[in-house]
Formats: structure tokens, sequence, C-alpha cells
């Protein structure tokens, strides 16, 4: 069943820098072809970052760019609302996302089979830096895989009890690395169990060659066909190669 109209998804969040127009108008088609309502995350933007915002980082370890933090102050407000509104599963896109034929569908029978969690966790939907479930471990006909690590953070969805645990630890700690990556040191100290859906079915445009990626030194000056083409390479060495060695 439909899980945005059975009530099992209570709200769907694009991060969103108001900048990337094209962007907005990709992510506005794909939702509304599924008439899927949701909500921009624009608050945070990277030019406008204010000095109590930037509290929340310690650049101690590694160097953050604006447009990380930014992002990940996104992705918090996201949280934010996904715990106000108490939902069982907050939906959260970045805005890059690129969504599968068969999107819907699958986020269905995630869903369905994420009723038999019962303990606070994040199910991640998208395929990451090309990460993939090893082959020894899939199932026919299973879905979810408790994993280490978040894939990247282009969609995803989480609770309003493991969203609320994720916000806590941001009111005691200070970030030093980007949002996936913080994200799976939270999870990793709270006890929230994290989950990859297999197939995955979402992908980061900017990361494939769709779009030009801002988070990276130097991606902004580099052809799109040359990221298309590293990343299909990476992806048949980690779909076809390296998952029968892990």
């Amino acid at each position: 069943m439909n899980p945005f109209k059975n009530g099992m998804i209570g709200g769907v969040y694009v991060v969103h820098a108001r900048r990337f127009t094209d962007r907005a108008v990709q992510m506005k088609a794909q939702l509304g072809k599924l008439d899927i309502p949701f909500e921009f995350i624009e608050p945070y933007d990277a030019d406008v970052l204010d000095a109590g915002a930037l509290e929340l980082f310690s650049d101690s370890k590694r160097a953050m760019t604006r447009g990380q933090k930014s992002c990940t102050l996104k992705h918090l407000e996201a949280l934010r609302k996904i715990v106000a509104g108490g939902y069982k599963y907050g939906l959260v896109f970045e805005d890059d996302a690129i969504l599968d034929p068969q999107f819907l569908p699958e986020l269905e029978k995630v869903v369905a089979e994420a009723q038999s969690i019962n303990h606070p966790h994040a199910i991640y939907l998208g395929i990451g830096s090309n990460m993939f479930v090893p082959w020894r471990k899939l199932r026919r006909g299973r879905r979810l895989y408790e994993a280490e690590v978040s894939r990247c953070a282009e969609a995803y969805l989480i609770g309003a009890e493991a969203a609320r645990i994720r916000l806590d630890w941001v009111e005691k700690h200070k970030m030093d690395r980007p949002v996936d990556h913080v994200f799976t040191q939270i999870d990793r100290e709270t006890g929230i169990r994290m989950y990859w859906s297999n197939p995955a079915t979402v992908v980061q445009g900017s990361m494939n060659g769709f779009y030009f990626s801002t988070q990276e030194g130097g991606t902004r000056l580099a052809r799109l066909w040359q990221f298309k083409l590293r990343f299909e390479l990476q992806r048949l060495r980690r779909k076809y190669i390296y998952r029968f060695f892990q």
C-alpha cells in the first residue's frame, strides 16, 4: 500500500540550496509525477550562515567547506520537522537525487518489511558512492540489510525517535565531518541501527554526472562526462567484482 497515503510516511523533505534552480525543477517533476507531497528545506544556505550556526562545527580534525556545513544544517532541520511531526517515518532527499522508475513500488516493500524493526533506525534508499550489499548477504525477497555505516544521505527514511536521538547528540557535541559521516558517528555512539535497501532506488546526480557537484574542491570545473565515466566504472567494479569478496 502507498506509504504516503496510509500514514507510514508522514513528511517528505528535500534538502535544497536556493541557487540550484535546476535541481528544484527536477525534484518537483520527479515527486510530482509520483504524487508525493514534499517541502524544500531552504534555511542555512552556505552564503548566509551566521556565527551561531557555525558554532556547531569544529574543524580541529579536518576542514569542512561552507557547503558541507550548510548541507549538514539543512539535514538537521529536516530531522527537527520529523520530530515535531512525531512521524513513524520521514523521508529526506537531497536536491540532486535521481529516482529510479521503480522507486515507489520498491519503497512500499521497504516500508512493509521495516514494520518488523522495533528499535531506533535509519534506512538508506540510495546507492551512495556505489555502496552495495555483499552478495553473500543477499536473500531472495528481502529488501533491508543492517550495515555498519550509512550510505550517502541522498535519500533515507528515519522516524521521530531516531531523529530525536541524533538531535540530542548534536546538542552535546561539535561536528567535524560531512553529514553522512557524522550520521554514522552518531548512530554508532547512540545505538541507532543503519539499514541499506536492496535494490537501491536513488542515485546522486552530482556523483553520476547529471549535475555539477559543489561539495568537493575542484569538482565544479570538471566535465560532466568525466564524472559519469568515473561513476560508471566505479559501479561496475563495486557491483560486479568487489561484492564477491566482501
